[in-house]
């Protein structure tokens, strides 16, 4: 079998290195155009009120949206107890389902 010319590896790593590098050229680039590194106040403080009227109120997570910590707690272990409940679930019928298996496998072979 002949082996592929680009090994899909090297790809997978020069798409993520591409990827990076593209996302720190993409920041530079805004920062440089909306002058962010310039030494004129008026323009860093026109660009931080636009900052607060059109960015900063999309990311606020209000109090009363969060859940409550017994809601938490309560989802927390119940989603515990069910994984531990699965788990010796599956730990009671594996000597079940072993025989059905070996029992399958020694029919097959007669």
């Amino acid at each position: 079998v002949a082996q592929p010319l680009i090994d899909m590896g090297f790809m997978w790593k020069t798409g993520k290195i591409l990827v990076r590098v593209g996302l720190v050229a993409g920041a530079i680039k805004i920062s440089l155009d909306n002058d962010i590194w310039s030494l004129r106040t008026e323009k860093g403080s026109d660009l931080y009120e636009k900052l607060k009227k059109y960015i900063v109120p999309g990311t606020i997570v209000y109090r009363d949206k969060l859940p409550s910590v017994a809601e938490v707690q309560s989802e927390v272990g119940g989603r515990w107890n069910n994984g531990v409940n699965k788990v010796f679930t599956a730990v009671e019928n594996a000597p079940s389902s072993l025989n059905t298996v070996a029992n399958g496998l020694i029919n097959n072979k007669n």
